[in-house]
Parts: structure tokens; C-alpha cells; sequence
């Protein structure tokens, strides 16, 4: 859906450069050679934007693969007042998503370790669907 919103505008940005372009050229503007050079300069402009995006993407894919089954881990130091602080600290870093898999106690309260999955977005595509995104398929019909 933000692909085919990102088309919308991209479009719309170029049809209106067009008409800049042509009308920037004045009097020339009925001159095959002046519409030919905007035209062409858009053509450029689009060819690299598109290019640089598909670099980008496929850049971004490869990073995101090597994040599947990876794991973030973040080591804190909660000081210990009753049990009632310790869990209320606790649940705030479950609802983050961590999950405490170590726990070693300190003169001012608790170290604890805590890990979650490193996020990564195509690990939620299904492998049957996937191929539709690398080979470039179109969608199939709902």
C-alpha cells in the first residue's frame, strides 16, 4: 500500500516538473528539441531515483535477512526496594518485549540480563510468498 502511495506522488511530482519544464522553456515550447530535452531530463531524473531505491531496498533486504533469529540483549541494574518496584520494573521491560533470562543479586538491589528477538520484518512473510517479493510477481488475485 505505501508503494502504491509513493507511485501516486512520484507521478504527480514528475507530471508537474513536466509542465515546469515545458513552460520554462518559453517560446520554444512547440520545439520537438525543447520538449525532447525536458522529457529526457525527467526520463534521467526518474531512472536514477528508481535505481537508487531499488539499491537501497535490496541493501535494506540483505541486513534485515541477517537480523532473522538474532537476538538483542541489554544487561540492567534495578535497585531493590520491595517486590511490589521490582515487578512493576519488570513488567515495563515485558511490555518492551524483553524477557529476563538471568538475574544475580548486588548489594543495591538486582542485575539482570535480558534478551528479545532483534526485529526483522521479513521473517513475518510467509516462505510461500516470499519468492512473490524477491523474484518480483505480481500479487495473487484475492
Amino acid at each position: 500500500m505505501i508503494e502504491k502511495s509513493y507511485k501516486v506522488s512520484f507521478y504527480s511530482w514528475v507530471g508537474f516538473a513536466a509542465l515546469l519544464l515545458l513552460n520554462g522553456c518559453g517560446s520554444n515550447a512547440t520545439d520537438p528539441s525543447a520538449v525532447e530535452k525536458a522529457l529526457n531530463e525527467l526520463h534521467a531524473k526518474y531512472d536514477e531515483l528508481t535505481n537508487k531505491r531499488l539499491a537501497d531496498s535490496a541493501k535494506w533486504a540483505a541486513d534485515d535477512i541477517e537480523t532473522i533469529g538474532d537476538w538483542e540483549y541489554s544487561v540492567k541494574d534495578i535497585p531493590y526496594s520491595s517486590p511490589d518496584q521490582l515487578e512493576t520494573v519488570l513488567n515495563g521491560y515485558g511490555d518492551e518485549r524483553w524477557e529476563v533470562f538471568w538475574v544475580e543479586r548486588t548489594e543495591s538491589g538486582f542485575l539482570v540480563i535480558l534478551k528479545k528477538p532483534a526485529v526483522s520484518y521479513l521473517s513475518k512473510i510467509p516462505l510461500s510468498q516470499f519468492g512473490r517479493f524477491v523474484i518480483g510477481k505480481p500479487e495473487a488475485p484475492e
